[in-house]
């Protein structure tokens, strides 16, 4: 565990900050809380479970939520738009665009929770698979945590799920940006219900906020050069959307657009195809709404 600043704590990922685990936040107040449990249970080690009031999730995908039944007797927290996912194992598959896998691959349906469990057998490997996860209580924009020694702001952030949030400490200029991670490879928009263009308002969103510290969930805090960091990752999106224009010069199938290498350089399983056929639909769908991209059905082309 890392101390930041006052009783705000980073619980580091037991292994690399990438999925499944990533680093969550641990609150030491009057009110002790954690916020999100992919960190893996070697991670939450130094703590008692018990003692902890409260889980907030800044989302619904697994990574951030396969260590929810440690904290068994804590009241546990989402964005109401994220909350179905939870509950359900069909709103889930929903979410993340199952319902779309025929239409896209030519492959057995796969879940990727059972797959990695297969390709993964240490015991010690987290469950990922769906599963129906309690949630007590539903948050949204604006909402406030009080714990007593600090204070939490609850900042709407959609895009990468319908109910992404990032937990805003304003005493201390600390946010919890989540998936909003500010990763070298970019934005992850890979769900059936990920927007694009709420994740371009949501990154600018945080910029404005002018944080002093981002805690993000896959790569070390940042203290230098924010606004840049939060820039430079929304320019990912805009990189991947000029490729696509300019392929689009000829006319071109989900499926030649998806050899390209945009989004991934290449496809280690059968869901890297799934999650770069879905990336590359927003950006086709947002063209065309921006009257830059068309579609006969079947081959896009630039108008």
């Amino acid at each position: 565990m890392t101390e930041l600043t006052g009783p705000i704590k980073i619980i580091r990922a037991q292994s690399k900050a990438a999925y499944p685990y990533c680093h969550c936040l641990y609150v030491d107040g009057d009110v002790k809380a954690v916020f999100d449990t992919g960190a893996g249970r070697k991670a939450f080690a130094e703590l008692d479970p018990e003692s902890v009031d409260m889980v907030i999730y800044s989302h619904f995908h697994p990574d951030h939520t396969h260590g929810h039944e440690l904290f068994a007797k804590s009241t546990y927290c989402i964005h109401a738009l994220d909350y179905p996912a939870m509950v359900s194992r069909e709103k889930y598959f929903y979410y993340v665009g199952l319902q779309l896998w025929d239409e896209l691959l030519e492959a057995p349906n796969l879940e990727y929770g059972k797959m990695m469990r297969e390709r993964h057998p240490d015991p010690d490997f987290p469950d990922v698979t769906s599963r129906v996860k309690r949630i007590d209580l539903m948050f949204q924009e604006g909402d406030v945590f009080d714990f007593g020694k600090t204070k939490a702001t609850v900042i709407h952030t959609p895009g990468h799920t319908p109910g992404h949030s990032c937990f805003f400490f304003e005493q201390e200029g600390v946010l919890f940006s989540g998936d909003i991670d500010l990763i070298p490879f970019g934005p992850w928009y890979a769900s059936y219900l990920s927007n694009l263009d709420d994740f371009l308002s949501s990154i600018e969103k945080l910029k404005m906020l002018a944080p002093q510290v981002i805690v993000s969930c896959h790569r070390r805090y940042i203290t230098e050069n924010i606004g840049a960091e939060l820039d430079a990752y929304r320019q990912k999106i805009f990189e991947r959307e000029s490729r696509v224009i300019g392929l689009l010069e000829t006319p071109q199938t989900l499926n030649d657009l998806a050899s390209k290498g945009i989004i991934y350089s290449d496809h280690p399983h059968v869901y890297y195809e799934f999650w770069e056929k879905l990336m590359l639909l927003k950006h086709l769908d947002r063209l065309e709404k921006m009257g830059i991209a068309g579609t006969d059905g079947n081959v896009w082309y630039k108008v």
